[in-house]
Protein backbone atom coordinates (compact mmCIF):
# COMPACT_ATOMS: atom_id res chain seq x y z
CA UNK A 1 0.00 0.00 0.00
CA UNK A 2 1.33 3.54 -0.58
CA UNK A 3 1.19 6.73 0.62
CA UNK A 4 -0.59 9.42 -1.72
CA UNK A 5 -1.50 13.29 -1.23
CA UNK A 6 -4.81 14.62 -1.04
CA UNK A 7 -5.96 17.92 -2.85
CA UNK A 8 -6.44 18.84 1.48
CA UNK A 9 -2.70 18.56 1.75
CA UNK A 10 -3.50 15.87 4.07
CA UNK A 11 -1.05 12.95 4.31
CA UNK A 12 -3.49 9.43 3.56
CA UNK A 13 -3.28 6.52 1.87
CA UNK A 14 -4.47 4.50 -1.10
CA UNK A 15 -8.19 3.71 -1.37
CA UNK A 16 -8.52 -0.05 -0.18
CA UNK A 17 -11.74 -2.31 -2.31
CA UNK A 18 -13.30 -3.18 1.05
CA UNK A 19 -16.45 -3.48 -0.91
CA UNK A 20 -14.96 -6.12 -3.47
CA UNK A 21 -13.51 -8.05 -0.40
CA UNK A 22 -16.58 -8.52 1.09
CA UNK A 23 -17.75 -9.43 -1.65
CA UNK A 24 -15.19 -12.14 -2.71
CA UNK A 25 -15.41 -13.26 1.10
CA UNK A 26 -18.96 -13.93 1.00
CA UNK A 27 -18.71 -15.94 -1.95
CA UNK A 28 -15.99 -18.08 -0.66
CA UNK A 29 -18.33 -18.77 2.72
CA UNK A 30 -15.76 -17.93 4.79
CA UNK A 31 -15.45 -15.49 8.34
CA UNK A 32 -14.30 -12.47 7.91
CA UNK A 33 -14.17 -8.74 9.44
CA UNK A 34 -15.21 -6.17 7.20
CA UNK A 35 -13.71 -2.58 8.14
CA UNK A 36 -16.82 -0.04 7.91
CA UNK A 37 -15.48 3.71 8.70
CA UNK A 38 -13.47 5.12 8.85
CA UNK A 39 -11.69 3.63 5.38
CA UNK A 40 -10.22 4.69 1.77
CA UNK A 41 -8.39 7.64 3.08
CA UNK A 42 -11.91 9.10 5.04
CA UNK A 43 -11.09 12.75 6.89
CA UNK A 44 -11.82 12.02 10.64
CA UNK A 45 -12.10 15.49 12.65
CA UNK A 46 -10.78 15.68 16.43
CA UNK A 47 -11.44 19.49 16.99
CA UNK A 48 -15.12 19.76 18.56
CA UNK A 49 -17.88 21.07 16.63
CA UNK A 50 -18.25 23.63 19.58
CA UNK A 51 -15.13 24.78 19.27
CA UNK A 52 -14.52 25.28 15.77
CA UNK A 53 -17.94 27.61 16.40
CA UNK A 54 -16.13 29.87 18.69
CA UNK A 55 -12.87 29.83 16.97
CA UNK A 56 -14.51 31.50 13.75
CA UNK A 57 -15.25 34.84 14.28
CA UNK A 58 -12.32 36.97 13.38
CA UNK A 59 -12.00 39.23 16.48
CA UNK A 60 -11.99 38.55 20.81
CA UNK A 61 -15.15 41.23 20.69
CA UNK A 62 -16.95 39.13 18.07
CA UNK A 63 -16.12 35.64 19.56
CA UNK A 64 -17.11 37.15 23.08
CA UNK A 65 -20.65 38.47 21.31
CA UNK A 66 -20.69 34.61 20.21
CA UNK A 67 -20.94 33.54 23.86
CA UNK A 68 -23.38 36.42 25.21
CA UNK A 69 -25.55 34.83 22.33
CA UNK A 70 -25.31 31.86 23.64
CA UNK A 71 -25.74 32.59 27.40
CA UNK A 72 -28.88 34.29 26.28
CA UNK A 73 -30.03 31.02 25.22
CA UNK A 74 -29.21 29.28 28.01
CA UNK A 75 -25.81 28.02 26.95
CA UNK A 76 -28.04 25.46 24.68
CA UNK A 77 -26.11 26.60 21.57
CA UNK A 78 -22.41 26.08 22.48
CA UNK A 79 -22.11 24.99 25.71
CA UNK A 80 -23.63 21.72 25.56
CA UNK A 81 -20.82 20.35 23.60
CA UNK A 82 -19.67 17.31 26.13
CA UNK A 83 -15.58 17.61 24.37
CA UNK A 84 -14.64 21.17 25.95
CA UNK A 85 -10.81 21.37 26.73
CA UNK A 86 -10.67 17.69 24.95
CA UNK A 87 -10.26 16.20 21.67
CA UNK A 88 -13.19 14.11 19.45
CA UNK A 89 -13.16 10.32 20.03
CA UNK A 90 -11.68 8.04 17.29
CA UNK A 91 -14.21 5.60 16.19
CA UNK A 92 -13.48 2.30 14.38
CA UNK A 93 -16.64 0.30 12.85
CA UNK A 94 -16.14 -2.99 11.50
CA UNK A 95 -18.93 -5.72 10.35
CA UNK A 96 -18.25 -9.50 10.97
CA UNK A 97 -19.71 -12.04 8.32
CA UNK A 98 -19.93 -15.35 10.07
CA UNK A 99 -20.31 -14.24 14.39
CA UNK A 100 -16.63 -13.26 14.81
CA UNK A 101 -16.12 -12.69 18.15
CA UNK A 102 -14.11 -10.61 20.62
CA UNK A 103 -11.92 -9.65 22.62
CA UNK A 104 -10.63 -7.74 19.68
CA UNK A 105 -7.13 -6.79 18.68
CA UNK A 106 -7.07 -3.07 17.44
CA UNK A 107 -4.01 -2.08 15.66
CA UNK A 108 -3.74 1.82 14.61
CA UNK A 109 -0.61 3.15 13.19
CA UNK A 110 0.93 5.56 10.33
CA UNK A 111 3.15 2.66 8.66
CA UNK A 112 0.75 0.78 6.34
CA UNK A 113 2.33 -2.23 7.03
CA UNK A 114 1.53 -1.87 10.60
CA UNK A 115 4.37 -3.86 12.08
CA UNK A 116 4.56 -0.04 13.88
CA UNK A 117 1.57 0.55 15.60
CA UNK A 118 -0.31 1.12 18.69
CA UNK A 119 -2.03 -1.98 19.85
CA UNK A 120 -5.15 -2.13 21.56
CA UNK A 121 -7.10 -5.22 23.22
CA UNK A 122 -11.17 -4.97 23.97
CA UNK A 123 -13.07 -7.14 25.27
CA UNK A 124 -16.77 -7.57 24.99
CA UNK A 125 -17.70 -6.25 27.69
CA UNK A 126 -15.69 -3.01 27.66
CA UNK A 127 -17.71 0.26 27.34
CA UNK A 128 -15.87 1.45 24.67
CA UNK A 129 -17.35 -1.35 22.34
CA UNK A 130 -21.05 -1.09 20.81
CA UNK A 131 -22.54 -3.93 19.28
CA UNK A 132 -24.95 -4.11 16.81
CA UNK A 133 -25.90 -7.00 14.74
CA UNK A 134 -22.84 -7.78 12.96
CA UNK A 135 -21.53 -4.43 13.30
CA UNK A 136 -19.02 -3.63 15.93
CA UNK A 137 -17.65 0.12 16.93
CA UNK A 138 -14.91 0.66 18.87
CA UNK A 139 -14.62 4.21 20.40
CA UNK A 140 -10.84 4.70 21.08
CA UNK A 141 -10.10 6.28 24.74
CA UNK A 142 -7.03 8.57 24.46
CA UNK A 143 -6.15 7.85 20.94
CA UNK A 144 -3.89 11.57 20.35
CA UNK A 145 -3.23 11.34 16.88
CA UNK A 146 -1.10 13.81 15.38
CA UNK A 147 -3.21 16.20 12.99
CA UNK A 148 -3.39 16.25 8.85
CA UNK A 149 -1.44 12.70 9.12
CA UNK A 150 -2.11 9.85 6.86
CA UNK A 151 -2.82 6.41 9.65
CA UNK A 152 -3.95 2.42 9.08
CA UNK A 153 -6.21 -0.09 11.15
CA UNK A 154 -6.43 -3.63 11.28
CA UNK A 155 -8.79 -5.49 13.52
CA UNK A 156 -8.04 -9.17 14.34
CA UNK A 157 -10.63 -11.54 16.30
CA UNK A 158 -11.59 -15.09 16.61
CA UNK A 159 -14.05 -17.18 13.95
CA UNK A 160 -16.95 -19.80 14.48
CA UNK A 161 -15.78 -22.89 15.96
CA UNK A 162 -16.05 -25.38 13.18
CA UNK A 163 -17.28 -29.40 13.44
CA UNK A 164 -14.41 -31.18 15.44
CA UNK A 165 -11.86 -27.77 15.94
CA UNK A 166 -11.12 -27.09 19.54
CA UNK A 167 -10.06 -23.60 19.31
CA UNK A 168 -11.69 -20.59 17.32
CA UNK A 169 -10.09 -19.65 14.22
CA UNK A 170 -7.88 -15.95 13.98
CA UNK A 171 -9.54 -14.12 11.79
CA UNK A 172 -7.90 -10.86 10.23
CA UNK A 173 -8.87 -7.93 8.93
CA UNK A 174 -7.65 -5.70 5.94
CA UNK A 175 -5.76 -2.96 6.71
CA UNK A 176 -8.03 0.35 6.32
CA UNK A 177 -6.94 3.60 5.66
CA UNK A 178 -7.61 7.29 7.04
CA UNK A 179 -6.54 10.60 7.90
CA UNK A 180 -6.79 13.41 10.56
CA UNK A 181 -8.15 16.90 9.99
CA UNK A 182 -6.02 19.35 9.30
CA UNK A 183 -7.44 21.66 12.23
CA UNK A 184 -5.22 22.25 15.31
CA UNK A 185 -5.61 22.45 18.23
CA UNK A 186 -4.03 18.70 18.79
CA UNK A 187 -5.54 18.09 22.51
CA UNK A 188 -3.75 15.02 24.44
CA UNK A 189 -5.37 12.88 27.01
CA UNK A 190 -3.67 11.03 29.72
CA UNK A 191 -5.62 8.60 32.56
CA UNK A 192 -3.98 11.27 35.44
CA UNK A 193 -5.52 14.36 37.08
CA UNK A 194 -3.61 16.25 34.55
CA UNK A 195 -5.84 17.78 31.88
CA UNK A 196 -5.74 20.83 29.36
CA UNK A 197 -2.46 19.28 27.73
CA UNK A 198 -2.51 20.58 23.89
CA UNK A 199 0.79 19.85 21.56
CA UNK A 200 1.91 23.45 20.37
CA UNK A 201 2.46 22.34 17.25
CA UNK A 202 0.02 21.58 13.85
CA UNK A 203 -0.69 24.99 13.73
CA UNK A 204 -0.36 26.76 9.97
CA UNK A 205 2.09 30.10 9.77
CA UNK A 206 1.17 33.30 7.88
CA UNK A 207 3.48 32.03 5.11
CA UNK A 208 2.51 28.61 4.97
CA UNK A 209 4.71 26.37 6.79
CA UNK A 210 3.41 24.21 9.46
CA UNK A 211 4.22 24.14 13.12
CA UNK A 212 6.55 20.94 14.07
CA UNK A 213 4.04 17.86 16.05
CA UNK A 214 5.46 15.97 18.89
CA UNK A 215 7.97 18.71 20.05
CA UNK A 216 6.61 21.01 22.82
CA UNK A 217 3.24 20.16 24.71
CA UNK A 218 1.94 22.20 26.57
CA UNK A 219 -0.70 21.53 29.90
CA UNK A 220 -1.00 21.18 33.85
CA UNK A 221 1.46 20.20 36.76
CA UNK A 222 2.40 17.02 36.71
CA UNK A 223 2.42 16.90 40.53
CA UNK A 224 0.34 19.34 42.73
CA UNK A 225 1.96 22.49 44.52
CA UNK A 226 3.49 21.87 47.88
CA UNK A 227 1.00 22.32 50.93
CA UNK A 228 3.84 22.98 53.21
CA UNK A 229 6.15 25.03 51.35
CA UNK A 230 9.00 22.07 52.29
CA UNK A 231 7.76 19.66 50.23
CA UNK A 232 6.70 18.44 47.14
CA UNK A 233 3.01 18.25 46.04
CA UNK A 234 1.60 14.54 44.97
CA UNK A 235 2.46 13.70 41.61
CA UNK A 236 -0.85 13.49 39.49
CA UNK A 237 1.15 10.51 37.02
CA UNK A 238 -0.23 6.95 36.75
CA UNK A 239 2.17 4.46 35.34
CA UNK A 240 0.92 4.57 31.84
CA UNK A 241 1.11 8.07 31.85
CA UNK A 242 4.51 7.35 32.65
CA UNK A 243 5.10 5.00 30.16
CA UNK A 244 3.20 7.30 27.49
CA UNK A 245 5.13 10.95 28.15
CA UNK A 246 8.45 9.09 28.29
CA UNK A 247 8.34 6.88 25.44
CA UNK A 248 5.37 7.33 23.04
CA UNK A 249 5.79 11.12 23.17
CA UNK A 250 9.64 11.15 24.11
CA UNK A 251 9.21 14.01 26.68
CA UNK A 252 13.08 15.17 27.31
CA UNK A 253 13.02 17.97 29.58
CA UNK A 254 10.28 18.53 32.27
CA UNK A 255 9.93 22.90 31.85
CA UNK A 256 8.14 23.65 35.38
CA UNK A 257 7.22 27.39 35.09
CA UNK A 258 5.76 27.68 38.92
CA UNK A 259 7.45 29.50 41.61
CA UNK A 260 9.95 28.11 44.50
CA UNK A 261 6.80 27.95 47.00
CA UNK A 262 5.01 25.65 44.92
CA UNK A 263 7.58 23.37 43.57
CA UNK A 264 9.12 23.46 47.34
CA UNK A 265 11.54 19.93 47.70
CA UNK A 266 11.13 19.68 43.95
CA UNK A 267 14.32 17.65 43.03
CA UNK A 268 13.04 15.21 40.00
CA UNK A 269 10.43 15.74 37.14
CA UNK A 270 7.26 13.74 37.91
CA UNK A 271 8.57 11.92 35.16
CA UNK A 272 11.39 10.17 36.55
CA UNK A 273 15.24 10.92 36.67
CA UNK A 274 15.35 10.20 32.54
CA UNK A 275 13.49 13.32 32.44
CA UNK A 276 15.42 16.88 32.75
CA UNK A 277 13.77 18.87 34.65
CA UNK A 278 14.31 22.91 35.06
CA UNK A 279 12.76 24.72 37.37
CA UNK A 280 12.22 28.60 36.48
CA UNK A 281 9.52 30.61 38.16
CA UNK A 282 7.79 32.62 35.22
CA UNK A 283 5.40 36.02 35.01
CA UNK A 284 2.44 36.43 32.84
CA UNK A 285 0.25 38.27 31.12
CA UNK A 286 1.34 42.26 31.91
CA UNK A 287 4.29 40.86 33.89
CA UNK A 288 5.44 39.56 30.95
CA UNK A 289 6.67 42.75 29.52
CA UNK A 290 8.50 44.11 33.09
CA UNK A 291 12.01 45.19 33.93
CA UNK A 292 11.25 45.08 37.56
CA UNK A 293 10.59 41.32 38.71
CA UNK A 294 12.34 39.99 35.87
CA UNK A 295 9.06 39.92 33.60
CA UNK A 296 11.35 40.21 30.52
CA UNK A 297 14.23 38.41 31.36
CA UNK A 298 12.66 35.64 32.26
CA UNK A 299 10.96 35.58 29.19
CA UNK A 300 14.33 35.28 27.33
CA UNK A 301 15.21 32.24 29.12
CA UNK A 302 12.08 30.26 28.63
CA UNK A 303 12.50 31.48 24.64
CA UNK A 304 16.49 29.79 24.73
CA UNK A 305 15.58 26.61 26.07
CA UNK A 306 13.53 26.12 22.82
CA UNK A 307 16.20 26.80 21.07
CA UNK A 308 18.20 23.91 21.61
CA UNK A 309 17.84 21.06 20.01
CA UNK A 310 18.75 18.59 22.98
CA UNK A 311 15.58 20.05 25.27
CA UNK A 312 13.16 18.19 22.79
CA UNK A 313 10.23 17.49 23.39
CA UNK A 314 9.58 19.59 26.01
CA UNK A 315 6.84 19.39 28.08
CA UNK A 316 5.82 23.39 29.87
CA UNK A 317 3.46 24.21 32.35
CA UNK A 318 2.86 26.05 35.25
CA UNK A 319 0.01 24.26 37.61
CA UNK A 320 -3.29 24.72 35.80
CA UNK A 321 -1.03 25.63 32.43
CA UNK A 322 -3.30 28.35 31.61
CA UNK A 323 -1.84 31.30 32.37
CA UNK A 324 1.78 31.26 32.74
CA UNK A 325 1.92 28.29 30.44
CA UNK A 326 -0.32 30.02 28.08
CA UNK A 327 1.73 33.64 28.12
CA UNK A 328 4.80 31.74 27.03
CA UNK A 329 3.26 29.67 24.12
CA UNK A 330 1.55 33.05 22.84
CA UNK A 331 4.90 34.70 22.35
CA UNK A 332 6.38 31.51 21.12
CA UNK A 333 3.50 31.04 18.47
CA UNK A 334 3.55 34.29 17.42
CA UNK A 335 7.07 34.14 16.88
CA UNK A 336 6.67 31.38 14.65
CA UNK A 337 4.26 33.19 12.59
CA UNK A 338 1.28 31.97 13.61
CA UNK A 339 -1.52 34.54 12.44
CA UNK A 340 -2.51 36.59 15.96
CA UNK A 341 -6.34 35.15 15.24
CA UNK A 342 -5.13 31.58 16.10
CA UNK A 343 -2.88 32.19 18.49
CA UNK A 344 -5.59 34.30 20.79
CA UNK A 345 -8.12 31.45 19.56
CA UNK A 346 -5.04 28.71 20.56
CA UNK A 347 -4.72 30.58 24.23
CA UNK A 348 -8.72 30.74 24.62
CA UNK A 349 -8.97 26.81 24.37
CA UNK A 350 -7.99 26.92 27.91
CA UNK A 351 -10.97 29.09 29.53
CA UNK A 352 -13.57 27.25 27.08
CA UNK A 353 -16.87 28.03 27.59
CA UNK A 354 -15.59 31.08 29.09
CA UNK A 355 -13.39 33.93 27.81
CA UNK A 356 -11.66 35.71 31.40
CA UNK A 357 -12.33 39.31 28.70
CA UNK A 358 -15.84 38.61 28.91
CA UNK A 359 -16.27 37.17 32.71
CA UNK A 360 -14.14 40.23 33.54
CA UNK A 361 -15.59 42.86 31.47
CA UNK A 362 -15.95 45.26 33.99
CA UNK A 363 -12.16 44.76 35.09
CA UNK A 364 -10.02 46.24 33.15
CA UNK A 365 -7.07 45.30 35.38
CA UNK A 366 -8.21 41.90 36.31
CA UNK A 367 -4.44 39.85 36.16
CA UNK A 368 -5.94 37.22 33.59
CA UNK A 369 -7.33 38.81 29.98
CA UNK A 370 -5.97 37.84 27.04
CA UNK A 371 -5.87 42.13 26.38
CA UNK A 372 -2.80 42.28 28.18
CA UNK A 373 -0.81 40.21 26.01
CA UNK A 374 -2.42 41.88 22.90
CA UNK A 375 -1.89 45.37 24.16
CA UNK A 376 1.77 44.30 25.41
CA UNK A 377 3.18 43.01 21.86
CA UNK A 378 0.84 45.59 19.90
CA UNK A 379 3.41 48.14 21.54
CA UNK A 380 6.19 46.57 19.67
CA UNK A 381 6.70 47.40 15.67
CA UNK A 382 4.52 50.25 13.29
CA UNK A 383 1.56 50.30 11.69
CA UNK A 384 1.34 47.86 9.25
CA UNK A 385 3.91 45.56 10.83
CA UNK A 386 2.86 41.68 11.09
CA UNK A 387 2.12 40.19 14.34
CA UNK A 388 4.96 37.96 14.29
CA UNK A 389 7.30 40.87 13.50
CA UNK A 390 5.87 42.59 16.84
CA UNK A 391 6.79 39.25 18.92
CA UNK A 392 10.19 39.21 17.09
CA UNK A 393 10.75 42.84 18.36
CA UNK A 394 9.63 42.20 22.01
CA UNK A 395 11.80 39.34 22.45
CA UNK A 396 14.85 41.31 20.95
CA UNK A 397 13.95 43.95 23.48
CA UNK A 398 13.70 40.98 26.07
CA UNK A 399 17.75 40.17 25.16
CA UNK A 400 16.83 37.37 22.79
CA UNK A 401 19.02 37.53 19.77
CA UNK A 402 18.03 37.17 15.99
CA UNK A 403 20.36 34.08 15.89
CA UNK A 404 18.11 32.51 18.51
CA UNK A 405 14.84 33.68 16.88
CA UNK A 406 15.89 32.01 13.44
CA UNK A 407 17.28 28.60 15.81
CA UNK A 408 13.78 28.35 17.28
CA UNK A 409 12.45 28.82 13.50
CA UNK A 410 14.71 26.37 12.11
CA UNK A 411 13.66 23.39 15.19
CA UNK A 412 10.02 23.86 15.28
CA UNK A 413 8.94 24.96 11.76
CA UNK A 414 8.37 22.35 8.60
CA UNK A 415 9.14 23.38 5.20
CA UNK A 416 6.38 25.63 3.11
CA UNK A 417 3.63 23.19 1.85
CA UNK A 418 1.52 24.32 -1.47
CA UNK A 419 -1.31 22.15 -0.44
CA UNK A 420 -3.05 23.66 2.57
Amino acid sequence: MKRTRNTTGVRTATRIPLTILAALVASAGSAAIIPVSPVGGEVVAFVPDAQKTVMAPPTLADRIALFREDREKGGKVIRNDKFWRKAKPVVLTWRVTEGEIGPWKVEVGTDPSLEVADIRYVGTKDDTLKVDGDTVSFTMPRANLEIARGYYWRVTGRGKLAEGEKKRPVVRSEIASFATEDRAPRWIAINGNVANIRDLGGWRTADGCRVRQGMAFRGQGLNSNSVTGEAPGDNRLTVEDLKYMTRTLGIRTDLDLRSKGETAGLDESPLGPGVRLILHSSRSYRGIFTDYDDGKKTMAENVRFFCDKANYPIYFHCISGADRTGSLAYVLLGTLGVPQHDIETEWESTFYPNIPDDTHEKEPDFWCRESHLTDGIAKYGYEGDSWQRRCELYLLDCGVTQEEIARLREILLEPQTTNH
